[in-house]
């Protein structure tokens, strides 16, 4: 059993999962979609995909619930708290059938707060069952590759994201985490301090981005004050659309993009010599 917790939205980190454990969880994931007729079907009908999975029942948690989500693997019996929003749960139900599908997770029952789910408590199993989330939601590859057709800027994954049953924070997350090209996002607060800064939460990185800079949490622990990224974050909060801006990285100006959605701040950097010559929409 897991303990409640209040996190931050968004869904956890899930490149903290070994690559072989990755590779496993995405083949399984891919493999149910495919037995089940339902590879390419958006969004993905995650009460079909249960049902192929052997889930009998589906039980409403009532509103307010300490847990968002159980699994009763004995039972196949699936609990979702009912007042979260759509996207919300959608990913915990997904989170749950990510339980029901890697074998290795039955030895224990699963309760799932927040911080499990949308926080920075998601790790070992907790990881794992997000990582398959974000494959059944966002149908493993296809997302990203619907994603590369377009422009490179937080308005591509918000505009896809309600085609996949996905708030806009989850598919940001899932856009940068699975780009070939060097991309980062920073996840900064709401709120600014007495300085003018926001706190920085935490940082999801593509593998060519993690490769040359590393991890962008850890040079960060606050953004904004002044400058041209200050500029753009108090834009940001008045306006829906993504706003243009610069942030200075190892000596360097790499171009970024500033996204308030009410709930905290997004802050898309594109790496690397090629992005800081073409420019973040190349």
């Amino acid at each position: 059993m897991t303990a409640p917790a209040s996190q931050p939205r968004g869904a956890a980190p899930s490149m903290s999962v070994p690559q072989f454990t990755r590779a496993r969880i995405e083949r399984l994931c891919e493999d149910a979609l495919r037995d089940a007729a339902l590879a390419g079907v958006l969004p993905t009908p995650l009460d079909a995909l249960g049902e192929a999975l052997g889930v009998r029942e589906r039980v409403a948690l009532p509103p307010h619930a300490r847990v968002l989500g159980a699994l009763w693997f004995e039972e196949r019996a699936l609990f979702v708290e009912c007042t979260q929003s759509r996207a919300r749960r959608r990913f915990t139900e997904a989170h749950e059938l990510g339980h029901l599908l890697c074998p290795w997770h039955r030895a224990v029952v699963r309760l799932d707060t927040a911080g499990e789910l949308f926080g920075s408590l998601g790790v070992g199993i907790e990881a794992e069952a997000n990582l398959a989330a974000g494959e059944l939601i966002f149908q493993g590859s296809r997302f990203t590759a619907e994603a590369a057709d377009h422009e490179r800027s937080l308005r591509t994954p918000l505009a896809l994201a309600d085609a996949y049953g996905a708030s806009g924070h989850a598919a940001a997350h899932h856009y940068v985490e699975r780009h070939a090209e060097p991309l980062a996002l920073l996840v900064a607060g709401r709120w600014h301090d007495s300085r003018g800064r926001l706190p920085v939460w935490r940082s999801v990185e593509s593998p060519a981005f993690a490769a040359a800079f590393g991890r962008l949490a850890g040079r960060f622990r606050h953004v904004g004050g002044r400058g041209p990224l200050a500029e753009a974050l108090d834009a940001a909060r008045r306006t829906s659309d993504p706003v243009p801006t610069a942030i200075a990285l190892g000596g360097r100006t790499f171009p970024a993009e500033v996204l308030n959605n009410r709930h905290c701040h997004l802050i898309l950097v594109a790496g690397g010599r090629e992005a800081a010559t073409r420019g973040l929409a190349a």
